[in-house]
Formats: structure tokens, C-alpha cells, sequence
């Protein structure tokens, strides 16, 4: 049976620590020494533990491949990523200027690839920007406990690595419809509220205060355990982690080095060279965890009481339907906009296109595509997002900000909607069910 890793404390790189020579693990790491030039700065949100032990072979390693007296790595100095912060708003936020990103999910990785914001990972040729660090797998698992309703706790998409990993494995893995309607029943049955902070739903699991999350699991270390008693409940998704060199860094030879020592080592693998493709696939994966972190976690206190109401009425198909509808593209306030009589309706349109897409190009293909035929969300959408002007609409803070509002109130008009519906147990016209213009 599996065995979690604990939290994200990468056992992988425990294993691979403990099985080295003990004269490796007995070499002093150099002190991280902040006002020494000559520092390598590590940005990681990887706990001091393993931070200790990879420096300590990191120098080892160096002393394998030099001749005797030659000086090995300079002193390192780590720098805290909180976890499940972005890497492009870390680096903004942060000014010390780090020379090595070491973990967080490669989607990030292939965004600052294709920003030209990493250094190539040999000396001569550019490509590959970074490297496959990590590989794990994450599922929900549950441990027995006498409670009569197994206590469920998850994190919010947005900000929770391993949640957002699943809850896109999720979507990604089969139908969209049906699979959003899980994660709505999941999110809705959750007993805890969802975690706001990264971390705080695996926290609540390891102190006993909830028998059901998401946790991660190393597949090397799970073929070697038996004596786990947890029930994992989903097909495990993967979850994988990158590692690059900043552009621009006076150290990048050492840094370089570094990677190296990790693809020797731990078998890191060297990232894809179609940059473009993943960052937008990334762009595409960052507005579905906007979607989600709306609709699941900001309106989770409606979606809760919509919940219990319709499974107090015996969870009628008509009710299941409306509680997990998508929200609709184009947003309802727009249809609502393009429903208006006269050129009004076109004029606020245009109004609002202007305040949320500053690019032509992007105001011209929001105006077309909401002049289409309204449908649910899906993949494809998010997608055709996430390629317009080279990604830049998608990551335009104005729109993803609109964009997640008008997301929110959609999910709490229609949650409360929905309730009031399964307490008096009518269910609406038929057009309402089947329509996406009934709020």
C-alpha cells in the first residue's frame, strides 16, 4: 500500500542521500554566507533538511571530478519560494536575484523559458532551458477513522500545489462536464472548507483533523511499503517538478554545475525545447485553476448549503444537473450585455472589452468570440485563451481579475438558485436545464 511522502519534503532526494557514501554525507557543507560575492543564491521552496544534505553531495561531488587542491563550489546561499507561489510573481516580488530555481511545478519553468527569463543549460548551445527535477504522483487517500462521515479537507487550486495538480489531472484525464461535476461533489462534501493556504489541508490531515486529502506519493518509495493503511481512492496522477538557471546570473558556470550534478545523480531529466507549446498549455492550465478557485473555493460556503440541499431531496437528476453546471463562454453578464435591445448592449460591450484587453488584437477576438453561440467552459476554450496574442491576454491582470469576479458571483447566483429549487422541489422548466441563459 502507499505511503505518503511527507507534505512536500521530497523523499526522493532522502533516498538518494542516504544511500551515498558516508564519507559524502560526513563533508561540511559550505556556510551560507550572504555577504560573500561569490555566493551561489538557490531559490526553493524545499525544506532546510534536504537543503543540507543536497549541498553536502553537491560538494562531493565537485571533489570527485577536480584535482586535489582545486577550490570545489562556492558558499549557498537559499533563498525560501513560499510554497505554491508561482515562480514568475516570486521572482517579481523578490529582489534578491536568485541564481537557481530548484522545484515547483514545470508549467512554471516553461513559462519563463518562453519569457527568454532562463539561462540554456550548457555552456555552448541554448536548448534545453531547465530540467525535470521531480517526478511523483499525488491521489486522494483516505486513512480509516471511527467518525461516521469520513472529515474531507482540500486545498484551493490557485495557491495549493499538489490540489491544483490534481484537480487538472482531473479535468485533463477525461470529459470536462464529467469531471467537474466530481469536483464539485468533492469540494461541495468538504467538512474542513478548503484550504486557503498551501499546505493547510495536508496539515489538517497530519494532525487528525481530517481522514481524506490529497497527498503525494513517490513511486520508488511505494513499491518497498506495506504497512500504510491508507485507502487511495483516485487513479494517481503525475506531479513534476522542474529546475533552471536564471537569466543573467554572474554565476551560471557553477549554477550549470549544479544541474548537472542533479541529472548525474538523480537522473534529472532535461526539459522540452518547445517552449511556445508548454507556456501556453501553462497559460491554459493557470485560467482552469482560476475557474476552479472561483467557482469551487470563493463560492464554497453557497456551494455547501446547495449541496446539502439537494442531497436532502434525494439528489434528483434535474438538481445534480444544475448544482454542477460549467459556467458558461461567454460570461453570463456579457450574454446579458448582448440580449439588450439596440446598439446599448453592443456599446457597454465595447466599453468593457476596452477596460479588460488593452491589445487590439485581443479586443477584436474577445469581440468575436462572444459574438458566437454560448457554451460551457472547456479545455478547448481555455486553450484558444491562452493563444491569443502569444498568451498575453491570458495573462493580462485586468482580464484574469474580471475574469475570476464574473466566475465567483456566476457560482453563487447559481448555488443559491439551485437550493432554493431542491427545497421546494420543483424542478424549473426544461429550458433552464438545459440552457445556460437561466440566471
Amino acid at each position: 500500500m502507499k505511503t505518503p511522502a511527507g507534505s512536500t519534503q521530497r523523499r526522493f532526494v532522502l533516498k538518494a542521500l542516504a544511500t551515498a557514501p558516508l564519507a559524502v554525507l560526513g563533508l561540511a557543507g559550505c556556510s551560507p554566507r550572504s555577504e560573500d560575492a561569490r555566493a551561489l543564491r538557490i531559490a526553493s521552496p524545499w525544506p532546510r533538511s534536504v537543503r543540507e544534505r543536497l549541498e553536502r553531495g553537491f560538494d562531493a561531488w565537485l571533489g570527485d571530478s577536480r584535482e586535489p587542491g582545486e577550490a570545489n563550489h562556492p558558499p549557498i546561499v537559499w533563498i525560501t519560494i513560499p510554497e505554491g507561489e508561482p515562480l514568475d510573481r516570486f521572482l517579481r516580488r523578490d529582489a534578491r536575484s536568485p541564481d537557481v530555481l530548484l522545484g515547483g511545478p514545470v508549467d512554471d519553468y516553461a513559462r519563463l523559458a518562453d519569457e527568454g527569463r532562463l539561462e540554456g543549460l550548457g555552456n555552448e548551445t541554448p536548448r534545453p532551458y531547465w530540467r525535470v527535477i521531480h517526478r511523483s504522483e499525488i491521489a486522494m487517500a483516505r486513512r480509516p477513522s471511527r467518525a461516521p462521515r469520513p472529515r474531507l479537507v482540500l486545498g484551493d487550486p490557485r495557491v495549493d500545489p499538489l490540489a491544483r495538480a490534481w484537480c487538472l489531472g482531473e479535468l485533463e484525464g477525461g470529459d470536462w462536464s464529467a469531471s467537474y461535476a466530481k469536483l464539485v461533489d468533492r469540494y461541495g462534501r468538504a467538512s474542513l472548507g478548503a484550504g486557503w493556504r498551501s499546505g493547510s489541508a495536508r496539515a489538517a490531515f497530519d494532525q487528525g483533523r481530517a481522514d481524506e486529502t490529497i497527498l503525494e506519493f513517490d513511486p520508488a518509495e511505494d513499491a518497498e511499503s506495506t504497512d500504510s493503511d491508507l485507502e487511495i481512492l483516485d487513479e494517481p496522477i503525475p506531479y513534476v517538478e522542474g529546475a533552471a538557471v536564471r537569466v543573467g546570473s554572474p554565476r551560471a558556470p557553477v549554477a550549470r554545475e549544479l544541474l548537472s550534478f542533479l541529472g548525474d545523480r538523480w537522473g534529472a531529466e532535461p526539459g522540452p525545447a518547445a517552449e511556445g507549446r508548454r507556456a501556453a498549455v501553462a497559460d491554459a492550465r493557470g485560467l482552469a485553476a482560476d475557474l476552479l478557485g472561483a467557482t469551487l473555493v470563493d463560492a464554497q460556503d453557497e456551494l455547501r448549503i446547495a449541496g446539502a440541499a439537494v442531497r436532502k431531496a434525494g439528489s434528483p437528476e434535474w438538481a445534480v444537473e444544475l448544482l454542477t453546471r460549467i459556467p458558461p463562454w461567454p460570461p453570463a453578464s456579457v450574454e446579458k450585455l448582448l440580449a439588450k435591445r439596440g446598439e446599448s448592449g453592443l456599446e457597454l460591450l465595447e466599453t468593457l472589452i476596452g477596460q479588460i484587453a488593452p491589445e487590439a488584437g485581443a479586443r477584436v477576438w474577445l469581440t468575436r468570440s462572444w459574438l458566437k453561440a454560448g457554451k460551457p467552459i472547456d479545455g478547448e476554450i481555455l486553450a484558444e485563451i491562452a493563444r491569443v496574442e502569444g498568451g498575453r491576454l491570458a495573462r493580462e491582470p485586468r482580464f484574469r481579475t474580471w475574469l475570476r469576479a464574473e466566475w465567483t458571483q456566476w457560482a453563487r447566483q447559481r448555488y443559491r438558485w439551485v437550493a432554493r429549487l431542491a427545497a421546494s422541489g420543483i424542478p424549473p422548466a426544461s429550458s433552464a436545464v438545459s440552457g445556460s441563459r437561466d440566471l
